[in-house]
């Protein structure tokens, strides 16, 4: 029987069991990640239509703001200038408190100009819809 001592001392170190750990602790660490943040995004989701107790948005109240590819507006079909968009939104609010538009941007219509619109609703507090068009 030749039982000798090893003079060599060996510098590798098998990589297997390094991997497998490796692979633990990502398990971990991703099922631990979704229960501290459960959601990321606060969504409000539409209740059922039993449930409901708001009144459905009719065409009378809801008006149309499109904006061309050269960036004028149309209030409801009628080229109108944004000061006149302003002032009937305005009066359109303080009449009806369920009030909402679509904003119905051309798909080559400057963004400055959507900005501009949407950002005249938040103002006002009247929710608009904005309608994306694809090619």
């Amino acid at each position: 029987m030749n039982l000798r001592k090893r003079k060599e001392i060996s510098g590798e170190m098998g990589m297997q069991s390094m991997t497998d750990i490796i692979f633990i602790l990502l398990m971990f660490f991703m099922m631990t990640s979704t229960l501290v943040h459960p959601s990321a995004l606060n969504l409000s989701l539409p209740a059922s239509p039993k449930s409901s107790k708001k009144p459905i948005v009719t065409k009378d109240k809801m008006d149309d703001v499109a904006i061309t590819e050269t960036g004028s507006f149309l209030l409801n079909g009628r080229t109108t200038p944004i000061e006149t968009i302003k002032s009937t939104l305005k009066a359109n609010r303080a009449k009806k408190s369920d009030y909402m538009i679509t904003v119905s941007p051309d798909v080559k219509a400057p963004i400055e100009h959507v900005v501009t619109i949407l950002d005249v609703t938040q103002q006002m507090d009247i929710n608009s819809i904005l309608q994306a068009e694809s090619n």
